[in-house]
């Protein structure tokens, strides 16, 4: 009698390519632009920056008129909301899955954020340019504002410049500069102090997101074997989702591949 033991096979790492965006693009950041990448790389699953509230199983949850309104500029929808939509429909077995927490409001959450920050670095430079920091601060926020305007100036180029690595540390930077830098500057200072309870709420906010946006990560992650990920994220959440992915333990479950190398080979002939 011959004996036999079944091989279990090891699960295969999943090839994980993060895509960061500007979420409402550019004149060269467009819907067409990003579903040629996308095609390009050709992935199994594609996660989103949106919650479940957007995407269940495996598709963008379908809005009556949606389509319509977008070409009337009527409803703005993110590039890549609409270019993974696209794709979806040239390739149905594209599993569409969201990794972000629920917002409630998000809209309103997004358009106050958006003026707090507006209002905040305009009182910073204010107070910068009346010459009421002390030298350390005055040098820290002269360093941050340098730095954060060259990454500004990088979101009016090609989704290929913007995902190049030495921009993921510029980003890296300026978040540390957020974290310490600014929010110290931001408590010490009576013309700023209206800013201060907002702005420690959205660094732990920052934190505790992005924390919960990599646990939803993971578990994709946990849950495939020897897949192509496409992860598309705003900018300034790239480095925080590459960080974790690198990380030791998941090195079994992962592969991360660079932007520009996953676009080396296109397993499509027409991009």
């Amino acid at each position: 009698m011959i004996a036999t033991n079944a091989v279990i096979a090891e699960p295969s790492p999943n090839r994980v390519i993060i895509l960061g965006t500007k979420h409402n693009g550019n004149k060269l950041v467009t819907v067409g632009s990003m579903l040629q990448i996308i095609k390009r790389i050709n992935p199994d699953i594609i996660l989103l920056e949106f919650d479940s509230s957007v995407i269940k199983n495996c598709t963008i949850n379908k809005v009556w008129g949606a389509k319509t309104a977008e070409f009337l500029g009527v409803w703005n929808n993110p590039i890549e909301y609409r270019a993974a939509r696209k794709f979806k429909e040239l390739k149905d077995s594209v599993c569409l899955a969201p990794f972000d927490i629920y917002i409630p409001n998000r809209k309103n959450y997004i358009s106050y954020t958006r003026l707090m920050e507006k209002s905040h670095q305009e009182t910073l430079l204010r107070v910068y340019n009346e010459g009421l920091f002390n030298a350390g601060d005055a040098e820290d926020f002269n360093s941050y504002t340098n730095i954060n305007n060259a990454f500004l100036s990088v979101l009016d180029s090609s989704l290929v410049r913007m995902n190049s690595p030495s921009l993921t540390d510029t980003i890296q930077t300026i978040i540390y500069k957020e974290k310490h830098a600014i929010r110290r500057i931001t408590m010490n200072y009576p013309a700023l102090q209206p800013f201060s309870n907002w702005y420690n709420s959205q660094v732990d906010f920052w934190d505790e997101r992005s924390d919960a946006i990599n646990k939803k990560i993971w578990k994709e992650l946990n849950a495939n074997s020897n897949k192509t990920i496409l992860i598309i994220t705003g900018l300034l959440h790239k480095s925080d989702i590459e960080n974790f992915l690198k990380r030791k333990e998941l090195a079994s479950l992962c592969t991360l591949i660079p932007l520009q190398e996953a676009l080396l080979n296109p397993p499509i002939a027409d991009f």
